[in-house]
């Protein structure tokens, strides 16, 4: 890909985009680890699957392992920031992707375990051992970025984590399916090509020389509660952060009607097959690379708070066009369309909270996003399958979650306009601003 050049203010002219941010020693370490660590996730999500569904035939039992993988997140979430925020984030990372490797491991070997707990119940305690792991790991690895790349490289830097999981998302699928149906029934393989990945990514993250303890001006008395709500504080008083936070979780409602009648929606109501959903899943995570290749030539996004409010209205109109599809080339461009929302949305909202949040909160409220979100799309999960079984059929909830993206897009417009969020935004080359609460904002006017 071609590398930009900007000019810094000494006048020095340096280059901009992935082979940049490649070019940080460290930052490539952590990317190295998070590019093999994604393929093995590909792998191991579609071994997991096929492996309790063998082992049970339950649609509930599916269900339930679908909340071991999510249940960790919102329970979890909010202390473990506080500790992002108090550890060394690289030993954080490290110790992480040890337990995965070792948890996702052990899983095939559940048939041989001891027989008082069926052995599905042991899938169950392990997957939830691994997502407790992934709780730690994602909120260190976004509050470490800012440390190990130039401020005007945060753009790019997020973009390249992007590709990177949509390319694999593109390629590994249909390779992992090959490897698991090869691999049946245990699967034991597989898992263990994962476990290989999570161990190849701890050892290089062991490789980062820069400090990765977070940088705090004052030592920390207080309870763990209190530090948690410090962060939940942090979050309220920072207009623009209140803004993220809100926007995203209004969004997390459709988003889990969409991920829990997504495959019903395809088989049921369109009568796709494997390989027609292959396709769409793969022109979904294809355009999304190319989405954040696009955003990657970019130093600075123009106007950030309405690029992510613009991607939850397209997301809006993909999710209409599709629930009102009439053949697969239509669903397939509506898909492909959704595909580019994600990486639109995350990667402007992701460099916002790393540019303003200071480095001894970063962690807290990375984890605090991730709660939020988590929660209300597990809400928004079950308000979608009630629902759809209460009327029969996915197109109504999918409809109104269509419309629901399209009115907080909206809305979202109408607040960053009316509050003139962009103008609190700190300008380039200067530290970040101290930005006051909605309450105070609303007090001074």
């Amino acid at each position: 890909m071609e590398t930009q050049i900007i000019e810094d203010v000494s006048g020095e002219k340096r280059p901009i985009g992935f082979r940049a941010v490649l070019g940080h020693r460290d930052f490539s370490r952590l990317w190295s680890g998070q590019f093999v660590s994604n393929i093995g996730t590909a792998i191991s999500a579609l071994a997991l699957l096929f492996y309790a569904y063998d082992l049970t035939g339950s649609a509930l039992a599916m269900a339930i392992l679908t909340m071991m993988e999510v249940l960790p997140i919102v329970v979890f979430a909010g202390f473990v920031g506080v500790y992002v925020d108090l550890w060394n984030r690289k030993k954080i990372m490290i110790v992480s992707d040890i337990v995965r490797a070792i948890a996702i491991l052990m899983i095939p070997l559940t048939i041989y375990f001891p027989s008082f707990i069926p052995t599905i119940y042991w899938v169950y305690i392990l997957t939830f051992i691994y997502a407790t792991a992934n709780a730690w790991f994602f909120p260190a690895r976004s509050a470490s970025i800012p440390n190990l790349v130039e401020g005007d490289e945060l753009v790019a830097a997020n973009s390249l984590s992007q590709m990177t999981f949509q390319v694999v998302q593109l390629v590994v699928p249909p390779l992992g399916g090959i490897l698991v149906a090869l691999l049946a029934p245990n699967y034991f393989l597989a898992f263990a090509v994962t476990s290989m990945t999570f161990a190849l990514s701890a050892i290089a993250l062991h490789g980062i020389a820069t400090d990765l303890r977070p940088k705090r001006h004052q030592i920390e008395h207080e309870s763990l509660r209190g530090q948690i709500i410090q962060g939940g504080r942090y979050v309220i008083g920072n207009a623009i952060l209140s803004f993220l936070f809100v926007f995203a979780m209004m969004l997390a409602v459709s988003s889990g009607i969409l991920n829990a009648l997504l495959m019903p929606f395809f088989e049921g109501e369109l009568g796709l097959g494997s390989t027609q959903i292959g396709f769409l899943l793969s022109a979904g995570a294809g355009t999304g690379a190319i989405a954040a290749i696009y955003l990657s030539r970019k130093k600075k996004l123009e106007k950030p708070l309405y690029l992510i409010a613009f991607a939850g209205l397209l997301a809006g109109i993909g999710v209409f066009a599709m629930a009102l599809a009439f053949d697969f080339v239509t669903v397939l461009l509506s898909w492909a369309m959704i595909g580019a929302v994600d990486v639109i949305l995350n990667i402007p909202l992701t460099v916002l909270i790393q540019e303003l949040v200071e480095d001894e909160l970063r962690g807290r409220v990375f984890a605090l996003l991730n709660v939020a979100f988590t929660a209300v799309q597990v809400i928004g999960m079950g308000i979608g399958g009630v629902w759809a079984e209460a009327v029969g059929s996915t197109s109504p909830p999918f409809i109104a979650a269509a419309t629901a993206l399209v009115v907080v897009s909206l809305l979202g417009f109408l607040a960053v306009a009316k509050l003139k969020l962009h103008s609190q935004l700190p300008k380039e080359n200067e530290e970040p601003i101290e930005i006051t609460s909605l309450l105070q904002a609303e007090a001074v006017a």
